[in-house]
């Protein structure tokens, strides 16, 4: 039998994504017996079962699994032939989703795609916000904003801007501690570490601007770490210690005066903050719309300013 309704398709990766029947029917609007059919109906034109339902937990089968990633990828190149028969219209719409780092989504991409929708009020977005790096082909992301250097051959990156660290700490901690005068003398102050189960980041590599020479290796400590960027913020404000912090993260606490930097003449090498998608072609208007609106806008960002 035929696979006749891309509509069931849409609904069974509803029900992979909500992880629940009902939760789905809630998320389409629709009556969990209608979900249930639709499910059933495609089992039957698939030939194959793609839940196990058996247990208390939704269960997908490995050939749901199959099935998933490729219906996936057929509607995103269903998707993609519209945007291609709307090539003669300015007219960009559609929905574009987007995974970001918490603390940067909130505070530049947020901001980036109200922008955008003012200019296009067609596009809708989705806006997941999470330090965790997602699988964009199996969670069905368009668009993730990432640090670092692109190792997946799967992907395409365009860079954004360059994420600098830089060391600060309130002027009550220095008026009480001092301020060091060279990244060696940062060993004898309390520095607030990075941290995630099994690392802990006690290693600060510190290069003076301008300069070719090596990085300076300093061994730090300090009694706070976290795996969390905004507790180190919010520790750094307290007074609480030396913090290195990406420039686009303090920027606004260093303009207005309640942090200081720290030998301002080193910083970290830079690494880039990059647009990353699967490799698709041809890309959607909306996406390559989007990532060029946000290039234009962080061409200089306020990060760059300090």
């Amino acid at each position: 039998m035929a696979l006749r309704n891309l509509d069931d398709l849409v609904v069974f990766l509803k029900v992979i994504d909500c992880q629940s029947f009902s939760a789905s029917a809630r998320a389409l609007d629709l009556a969990p017996a209608t979900i249930s059919k639709q499910i059933a109906r495609l089992e039957k034109a698939l030939g194959a079962s793609l839940f196990e339902r058996n247990t208390r937990r939704l269960k997908i089968t490995e050939e749901g699994r199959a099935v998933a990633e490729r219906a996936r990828q057929a509607l995103s190149l269903l998707d993609e032939a519209c945007d291609i028969a709307r090539q003669g219209s300015d007219d960009i719409r559609g929905l574009l989703r987007i995974t970001a780092p918490v603390p940067f989504g909130g505070r530049y991409v947020a901001p980036a795609i109200a922008a955008f929708r003012e200019r296009y009020p067609h596009v809708n977005f989705e806006l997941q916000l999470s330090d965790h790096v997602v699988d964009l082909y199996s969670e069905d992301i368009d668009l993730a904003i990432r640090w670092g250097r692109l190792t997946d051959s799967r992907l395409v990156a365009r860079r954004l801007a360059t994420s600098r660290r830089i060391l600060v700490a309130s002027a009550q901690y220095l008026r009480r501690h001092g301020s060091p005068e060279h990244p060696q003398e940062l060993a004898g102050h309390p520095c607030l570490l990075f941290a995630y189960p099994g690392v802990r980041q006690n290693r600060w590599s510190l290069l003076k601007r301008a300069s070719r020479g090596r990085p300076v290796e300093v061994e730090v400590s300090g009694p706070l770490s976290s795996d969390n960027g905004e507790a180190l913020r919010s520790w750094c404000l307290a007074g609480l210690g030396i913090s290195l912090r990406e420039s686009w993260d303090v920027a606004e606490d260093l303009r207005a005066g309640h942090l200081v930097r720290v030998l301002p003449d080193w910083e970290e090498p830079g690494s880039p903050i990059s647009a990353v998608h699967a490799r698709r072609e041809p890309s959607p208007r909306r996406l390559s719309a989007f990532i060029d609106f946000i290039v234009d806008t962080w061409r200089t960002g306020p990060w760059d300013e300090i």
